[in-house]
Parts: structure tokens; C-alpha cells; sequence
């Protein structure tokens, strides 16, 4: 089965996290669920991209990932490392300060926003407003992230997210920086 280039991308970034939790912990991280390769490539194959800026294209994508669950486990910590590689491909810094200098706050914000994100999730059962909620964390999340980068508030465009998709076969995916808990 020949999937999207994004959709390898994304299992490319969850083959990293996966490792970089079992050279941490002993192990690989507990399957809760299987795998679900054709609804994460239909999810990439029909992307919607028109009228949104990148950042609000790169919010509603990462709430969609995090929402739609298509991971056995690991979702939250794939997708910021998916996000990462996408702003980075479009020359955005994420986070738009230096990790370096900041490898704290960095692992603090992205776990604030995991235990946000699954706050929401848990309530998916009883609240029908728990995917705009979501959405609404995301955006607001990014924005302190990707910070006020002038590249963010250009438009996806069919020519960008074909760029993306071929770019996303050459993207080095080899580390992440959010702690396991």
C-alpha cells in the first residue's frame, strides 16, 4: 500500500519517539489501540489547506492528529515532533526561541499542553464541544510556540502542500525533546 508522503512522515516521527522512550525507559511504549495506517493516509490525502494561513493550517492539523488518535500510543509526542519538522521545512522556528538555552522550558511547555490536550480528549464522552476546545488549545498553544515569525501568517496553498509533501521525504527525523512523565 503506497500512502501519502505525510502520512510516512508521521510514522516516521512515531518510529523515533518510540525508540527515544524505550532508550529511556527499557521499553517500548504500551500499545492501547492498533495502528490505523488508512485512516491517518486519508486523513493526509484529503487535508484541507484553502483559506488557512500556515499557522492556523498547522493548528488544525495538529488538533486533527491529536483528536483522530490514529497511533497505538505516543500521539501527542509524534505529533509536536511532526509539527516541528513541518514549521522547520517552511523555515519557521518551533519553538521560535533557542531549545538550547531553554531545553526546560521547552519539555515544561509541550507537557503542559500534552496534560491540557488529554484533559479535553477525556471529556470527548459527555462535552460535543471537545474537538473545538481542543482546536482552540492548539491554536493558542502554537501561537505562544511559533511566537509572532512572519512566515507563520503566509497562506498554505496547493504549490506549499505539494512542497511540503516532497519535502517530507528528505525531513531528518531523529530526536525530540519532550520527556515521557
Amino acid at each position: 500500500m503506497t500512502i501519502d508522503p505525510l502520512a510516512e512522515a508521521y510514522l516516521k516521527c512515531h518510529d523515533v519517539v518510540r525508540e527515544i522512550i524505550k532508550s529511556q525507559t527499557g521499553r517500548y511504549p504500551k500499545r492501547y489501540k492498533r495502528l490505523e495506517v488508512r485512516k491517518l493516509d486519508k486523513f493526509f490525502r484529503n487535508i484541507q489547506y484553502k483559506t488557512q494561513n500556515i499557522a492556523t493550517f498547522g493548528a488544525q492539523t495538529m488538533s486533527d492528529l491529536v483528536v483522530n488518535h490514529s497511533l497505538p500510543n505516543a500521539n501527542h509526542r509524534t505529533t509536536i515532533l511532526f509539527m516541528a519538522l513541518f514549521f522547520e521545512s517552511l523555515d519557521i522556528r518551533f519553538p521560535g526561541y533557542d531549545t538550547k538555552a531553554n531545553r526546560v522550558r521547552w519539555i515544561r511547555e509541550c507537557n503542559e499542553y500534552i496534560t491540557k490536550s488529554k484533559r479535553i480528549l477525556y471529556s470527548r464522552g459527555h462535552d460535543p464541544s471537545y474537538g473545538k476546545k481542543h482546536l482552540e488549545l492548539t491554536k493558542s498553544w502554537l501561537k505562544d510556540v511559533v511566537g509572532g515569525q512572519s512566515k507563520s501568517s503566509g497562506m498554505m496553498s496547493r504549490k506549499s502542500l505539494t512542497t511540503l509533501r516532497k519535502s517530507s521525504t528528505s525531513w531528518e527525523v531523529s530526536s525530540v525533546i519532550v520527556k515521557k512523565r
